[in-house]
């Protein structure tokens, strides 16, 4: 199956073999596959808490031909129906954690969730790609505050939705920024229509906390001043 813009995007990052990679949330596991088409690591971990898709997945990948390991070499992926926050990593040099698709402040809770469930020599070679639907200012604020450094940032349109892509790590000093710095070109239509429906979904925010959405809005306000 062919990858939408979105997944082809995330997919686009990982360029160099890895050790192990996780994609988490992963749903019916179509990155996940595609990662493993073309041996991008030495093993892909599929996680989701949904039982009834990860039953459809395992089934999916032992079938297909494609993906199986010949003979009684220990098979290049895993299936794990469970929450993504609790994963064990692998104390491995190059690991990549996927998670996609969902909200920016549940991907910030299973990142923190994460780190706090493994041990710092672990984490250390870990690399985040997180693609959160809405809530990226909340999400970017977080991956700052656990002092997590940018490696890219890109707007991804894809069916006729605007989504964030952030790729970040502890190997990273380079700052992450609240809006976004690198990833925007106000000559890009597509890019300012965005930055306008955050702003006038923050505006009528205002009313729940006024301070806290001021300061969101002005922050995105400035970006016109960059």
């Amino acid at each position: 199956m062919k990858l939408s813009k979105r997944l082809a995007a995330i997919d686009a990052l990982i360029t160099r073999q890895q050790n192990t990679i996780w994609d988490c949330c992963c749903d019916h596991g179509y990155l996940g596959m595609a990662l493993l088409k073309r041996s991008a690591a030495d093993k892909v971990m599929f996680v989701d808490i949904l039982s009834n898709v990860m039953a459809d997945l395992e089934a999916t990948l032992t079938r297909n031909k494609k993906l199986r390991t010949p003979g009684d070499k220990k098979p290049e992926w895993q299936v794990l129906c469970q929450d993504v926050g609790s994963i064990k990593l692998d104390d491995v040099a190059n690991q990549v954690v996927v998670i996609a698709g969902i909200g920016g402040e549940l991907a910030l809770r299973l990142v923190q969730q994460i780190i706090a469930n493994n041990s710092p020599e672990c984490v250390k070679h870990v690399r985040f790609i997180l693609c959160p639907i809405h809530h990226t200012y909340l999400l970017r604020s977080g991956l700052h505050t656990l002092n997590l450094g940018l490696h890219s940032e890109h707007i991804i349109s894809d069916k006729n939705r605007i989504y964030e892509l952030i790729e970040v790590s502890f190997k990273s000093n380079q700052t992450v920024s609240k809006t976004g710095d690198a990833m925007w070109d106000l000559n890009n239509k597509q890019h300012t229509a965005y930055i306008q429906r955050l702003l006038n979904h923050y505006n009528k925010m205002l009313n729940k906390d006024e301070l806290y959405y001021q300061k969101v809005i002005s922050d995105y306000q400035s970006l016109y001043d960059s």
